[in-house]
C-alpha cells in the first residue's frame, strides 16, 4: 500500500504544469493494483480552490515531487555504472532516467512488490533503459550475498539509495543495512538516504507512539524499535565517507517549491525543515584511494 501511495502521488506530481518528475507509468501502476488511494488524480489548475480534504494530499505529492527529483539528480550527478535501491517499491527510474550505456541498476523488495511491478511494466510494453536486475528480498534479513549472487561487483564503485525505507525499520535493522552498505561499497562508490526522524525514547514519545498504535494497528513495540535511530552521517564518516547533509528546507529553495498550499503563507511552526518532522536526506561518497 505504501509503494502505490507513492506512485500516486508521483502521477500526480506528473500532471503539474512544473512538474519536478515525470513519471508516464505511475498512473498505470496505481490503477493496475487495485488498491484505493486517496490522491486526486488529477493537479488543480488553482491550488488555492483545492478541497480542503485534499490539502494534505497535494502536500504529500509535492514533497514526494521534491524527493524524487533530489534522488534523480542526485544519480545523474554520480556517473555510477552500478546502482542499488533499497525497498524499491514500485519506482520506475530504470525505465525513465536517461542510464549511460553499461549502467546496471539493482532493485530490491518484497517478493510480491518485485513481481507486480515485473508483470504491470511488461504487459504496458516499457523497456529498462537501463541493465535491470529485480531481486525479491527483505533488507531486515540477510540480502549481502544475495545482491553478489545476483551480480553486484562489490570491488566496484556502487551508487546506494534509500529513499523512504528506513522510516520503516526498526533502529538495529537501520544500523545493520547501514554496515552492510558500508561493506559492499568500493572506493568511489556514492549514497543518497533519507532519514528516518530522529524520534527519541521518552515519555512524550512512547505516549504518541502508543496513540498511533491504536490508531494504525501497528504494534506498540514494533513502533518503539524505530525509536533511537543511527544518524547516517555520522555513520558514514565514521567509515570514512564525504557527507553532505541537506534537510527539506534546501530542496524547498533548490527546486522553488515550498511545501505550501499558497505559496505567500508563512511556514507553519511544524515546517517540513524542522528535523522532528522530516528526517532529511544525507549525500555521501566514499573518497578513491
Amino acid at each position: 500500500m505504501t509503494a502505490v501511495a507513492v506512485a500516486a502521488a508521483r502521477a500526480l506530481e506528473s500532471d503539474r504544469p512544473d512538474a519536478l518528475v515525470q513519471d508516464p507509468w505511475a498512473a498505470t501502476l496505481v490503477r493496475e493494483s487495485g488498491v484505493a488511494v486517496p490522491f486526486p488524480e488529477r493537479w488543480p489548475v488553482d491550488l488555492g480552490d483545492a478541497p480542503a480534504v485534499e490539502h494534505s494530499m497535494l502536500l504529500g505529492a509535492m514533497y514526494i515531487g521534491l524527493r524524487t527529483r533530489f534522488i534523480d539528480d542526485e544519480l545523474r550527478a554520480g556517473g555510477v555504472s552500478q546502482v542499488v535501491v533499497l525497498g524499491s517499491g514500485l519506482d520506475t527510474r530504470s525505465w525513465r532516467l536517461d542510464w549511460p550505456v553499461g549502467t546496471r541498476v539493482f532493485e530490491l523488495d518484497s517478493p510480491a512488490v518485485v513481481e507486480f511491478l515485473d508483470r504491470t511494466m511488461d504487459a504496458a510494453g516499457a523497456t529498462p533503459t537501463a541493465d535491470r536486475t529485480a531481486l525479491a528480498a527483505d533488507v531486515t534479513a540477510p540480502w549481502a550475498s544475495a545482491i553478489v549472487r545476483a551480480g553486484l561487483r562489490p570491488d566496484h564503485p556502487t551508487h546506494w539509495v534509500l529513499e523512504g525505507l528506513l522510516p520503516y525499520l526498526s533502529a538495529h535493522d537501520q544500523s545493520a543495512l547501514l554496515d552492510d552498505i558500508i561493506a559492499l561499497s568500493a572506493p568511489g562508490s556514492r549514497a543518497v538516504i533519507e532519514r528516518a526522524p530522529a524520534l527519541t525514547d521518552t515519555p512524550e514519545t512512547r505516549e504518541r507512539l502508543e496513540t498511533f498504535s491504536l490508531a494504525t494497528g501497528i504494534p506498540f513495540d514494533e513502533l518503539l524499535a524505530r525509536t533511537d535511530p543511527p544518524d547516517p552521517a555520522a555513520v558514514l564518516r565514521a567509515a570514512g565517507w564525504m557527507v553532505e547533509e541537506v534537510d527539506v528546507g534546501d530542496l524547498e529553495r533548490r527546486y522553488d517549491r515550498p511545501l505550501r498550499i499558497d505559496r505567500n503563507d508563512e511556514p507553519p511552526a511544524s515546517a517540513s525543515s524542522e528535523p522532528s518532522q522530516r528526517g532529511g536526506f544525507v549525500s555521501g561518497q566514499l573518497a578513491d584511494r
